[in-house]
C-alpha cells in the first residue's frame, strides 16, 4: 500500500505539481508586480512555501476527485479482506448428555443417535471431565485422591485398573466408571454437563 502511495506521489509530481508550481509562481509574480503588492525581490523561503501550498493544494484536488470517482485501490482492499474472511464457528450441545463404555462412539449425543459425551465439564469444580478408555477406578479411589491429583494423567494413572470395554470418568470432585450407555441426569452425584462440540 505504502509503495502504491509513493508511486502515485511522484506521478502527481511530475505530471502536474512541477507544471502548476511553474505556471502559478508565474502569474502571481506578475499579478503582484502589477499590483504593487509587494516588492519585487522575493526570498528563497518565500517561494519555497508557495510552491509546497501548490503542491499540496494540487493534491487535495486529485484526492477530492478520486473520492468522489471512487479509487481504483478500494475494490482491490475489500476483495483481499472478504477472502481472509471466515465463516463463525458454530457450537453444539449434547441434548441429552450421555457417559459410556469404550464400546460406545463418543461425540454429540441426541435422543436418536446416542453417543457418549467427549466434552464433559464439572458445574461444581469448573474441570474438564478427563477419561480413560478400556479402564475402571479402583475401589480405593476417594474424594482426597482426584483434588490433589486432577488433572495430571500420570498421577491419576495409579488408581486405574485395566478392563475392557469400561470407560473411567473423572474430574477434581467426582469419578464414575461406566460400561453401558446412560444419562448423566439419571447419576445424581455427578454434576456434568456437554461443554459445547464445535461444528465446522
Amino acid at each position: 500500500m505504502a509503495e502504491h502511495l509513493d508511486d502515485l506521489l511522484d506521478e502527481v509530481e511530475t505530471r502536474f505539481c512541477r507544471s502548476a508550481s511553474l505556471s502559478s509562481n508565474l502569474t502571481t509574480n506578475q499579478d503582484r508586480r502589477q499590483n504593487n503588492d509587494e516588492p519585487m525581490g522575493r526570498t528563497k523561503d518565500q517561494e519555497k512555501s508557495d510552491r509546497a501550498e501548490n503542491i499540496d493544494a494540487v493534491l487535495q484536488e486529485i484526492l477530492d476527485d478520486d473520492w468522489e470517482t471512487g479509487s481504483s485501490h478500494i475494490p482491490i482492499a475489500t476483495n483481499a479482506c472478504a477472502k481472509d474472511f471466515s465463516p463463525p464457528v458454530r457450537f453444539k450441545k449434547c441434548c441429552p448428555v450421555f457417559v459410556g463404555g469404550s464400546s460406545i462412539i463418543s461425540g454429540i449425543g441426541t435422543s436418536i443417535s446416542k453417543r457418549a459425551c467427549d466434552q464433559l465439564r464439572c458445574t461444581s469444580c469448573d474441570f474438564r471431565v478427563a477419561m480413560f478408555d478400556d479402564h475402571e477406578w479402583h475401589s480405593s479411589c476417594d474424594y482426597l485422591f482426584f483434588r490433589n491429583n486432577m488433572p495430571d494423567h500420570t498421577k491419576l494413572r495409579s488408581k486405574l485398573r485395566r478392563r475392557r470395554g469400561v470407560r473411567a470418568y473423572a474430574c477434581q470432585c467426582s469419578w464414575h466408571s461406566a460400561s453401558s450407555l446412560s444419562e448423566v441426569r439419571h447419576l445424581q452425584q455427578l454434576k456434568w454437563v456437554c461443554g459445547q462440540h464445535k461444528q465446522c
